[in-house]
């Protein structure tokens, strides 16, 4: 699994620089399942949320913590469960987390 563990916020040049490496990430290790960890994220803009919502549909992970993240995640999960109900599964909840149902725990660690 490739981990993306962000801290902070999302926003600005720090976009850039995640779809950077996710793209490189996309190029180099398509085949690996991807986690984007937004445990301590602390704000994300407009670019940073359709960076996100692009890496879900693209297959990747969300794990979340905290309202505005918790409330963001679960926007771009309900957008994509509209567009695909089919390949959706649902996330879920645990110790104010919302993570795909087979996800494991990351914090902290990164797997490139």
């Amino acid at each position: 699994m490739t981990s993306f563990v962000l801290q902070g916020k999302l926003i600005g040049p720090w976009v850039k620089e995640l779809e950077k490496y996710w793209d490189w990430a996309q190029g180099t290790r398509a085949s690996k399942p991807m986690l984007v960890d937004l445990a301590d994220v602390s704000f994300i803009d407009s670019d940073g949320r359709a960076l996100l919502s692009r890496m879900r549909e693209n297959g990747a992970r969300l794990l979340s913590a905290g309202v505005l993240t918790n409330a963001i995640v679960d926007e771009i999960d309900a957008e994509h469960r509209n567009q695909r109900p089919a390949q959706h599964r649902e996330p879920v909840r645990q110790n104010d987390a919302v993570c795909g149902p087979d996800e494991v725990n990351t914090k902290g660690a990164i797997n490139a």
